[in-house]
């Protein structure tokens, strides 16, 4: 099961410099274009690439997704990026403590758990809104 989420923004950049941006920030970062058209960039990550991995690579990392880009006007362009964040370590945790709560008559800790176990998720979610778009600007 996988979530599927957007990040719109209008940022101040022409058409083909965010192409460009958009393709060499791929390529540095281990993920593999699948598809690429007028207008929109596919992409998949690259599990053969090189590239040094972290522990923090579930909070900073999309797995796939796909980049769609269209001009606005001369210097602005609308970039779109939608995404696709598994969840279904998360609902197997979730679901594991829920049992062991059940089996051990407490129904307080595991919704506790669920909460916590949960936060990572929406931390990616709020990461990936705030820092992607400025990566690929700056890049």
């Amino acid at each position: 099961m996988k979530y599927k989420y957007k990040i719109k923004r209008t940022l101040k950049i022409q058409v083909d410099l965010l192409e460009r941006k958009i393709e060499a920030y791929l390529a540095n970062n281990g993920y593999r274009i699948i598809e690429r058209g007028p207008g929109y960039i596919t992409f998949t990550e690259n599990k053969f690439s090189d590239r040094k991995k972290s522990r923090y690579d579930f909070h900073t990392r999309i797995g796939e997704g796909k980049f769609i880009f269209k001009s606005s006007s001369e210097t602005e362009t609308y970039a779109e990026l939608i995404y696709f964040t598994s969840m279904v370590e998360y609902m197997i945790i979730v679901m594991l403590v829920c049992l062991f709560g059940i089996y051990a008559r407490n129904i307080i800790m595991p919704i506790i758990f669920s909460i916590f176990l949960t936060l990572p998720l929406l931390f990616k979610i709020v990461y990936q809104n705030e820092h992607v778009f400025e990566e690929i600007v700056a890049f």
